[in-house]
């Protein structure tokens, strides 16, 4: 059975399981059918629960609002980075010996199939993950955040775009050209980190602990519960 390290720390993963459960009627198809998928597997629920119970154990540990806010911004970012390899191979249709060759980069000690397999599987739960802490990002009413966070996922792509093309083109020129602009790249993700972690939501609500409070007089219409 899962150990929770505080109060907190359960309602966090209450919530998290509520938004999952909720998701498998979402109107957008990846979104159903993911959630449904982790919902419905009891070993693939078992292991989700147990890495995001990890994810939030930073948060729960935290009191005050503002770094309650600042963990869920850093807990998205390990998303981001979870997710990255496999939704690259989806939106460029990676094949071949490109694909062969990502694989054996980011999964030196797994042959082909075993590394397609357990990266499927992280950006199975990664995605899963991305559906409870975004409900808890609007369970906290950061915007500020939400904003970042996106700029930093649009750039983290193009980096890590980027560095895949380094990995596996030919061409000595194209490289050297894009390895030039790498480091642009490299410094705009720096500077949205820096601001994830330090600028601090305008809005004046409460901590997780009063909105999840708030949140049981209407499960989970968010602004709704919110305003009353």
């Amino acid at each position: 059975m899962l150990r929770y390290s505080s109060n907190r720390h359960r309602q966090l993963m209450t919530a998290s399981e509520y938004a999952l459960q909720d998701a498998t009627e979402s109107s957008e198809p990846r979104q159903s059918r993911i959630a449904s998928t982790i919902i419905d597997d009891d070993k693939k629920y078992r292991e989700w629960e147990l890495r995001h119970a990890n994810l939030l154990r930073p948060v729960a540990e935290q009191s005050a609002r503002k770094y309650q806010v600042l963990a869920l911004r850093h807990a998205d970012v390990q998303l981001i980075h979870r997710r990255a390899l496999f939704k690259y191979l989806q939106t460029h249709e990676v094949r071949g010996v490109c694909r062969r060759r990502l694989f054996r980069l980011f999964h030196t000690t797994l042959d082909h199939e075993e590394a397609i397999l357990a990266e499927h599987r992280q950006y199975m739960l990664a995605y899963s993950s991305g559906i409870s802490t975004n409900h808890i990002v609007d369970v906290m009413q950061d915007s500020t955040g939400t904003r970042l966070v996106e700029q930093y996922e649009k750039t983290f792509a193009r980096y890590f775009e980027m560095k895949c093309f380094i990995a596996t083109a030919r061409d000595s020129d194209c490289i050297k050209i894009v390895r030039s602009s790498l480091r642009d790249v490299q410094g705009r993700l720096m500077r949205l980190r820096r601001r994830m972690e330090t600028e601090l939501p305008t809005e004046r609500t409460g901590s997780f602990d009063q909105q999840e409070l708030l949140a049981r007089s209407g499960r989970y219409e968010i602004q709704n519960y919110l305003n009353v």
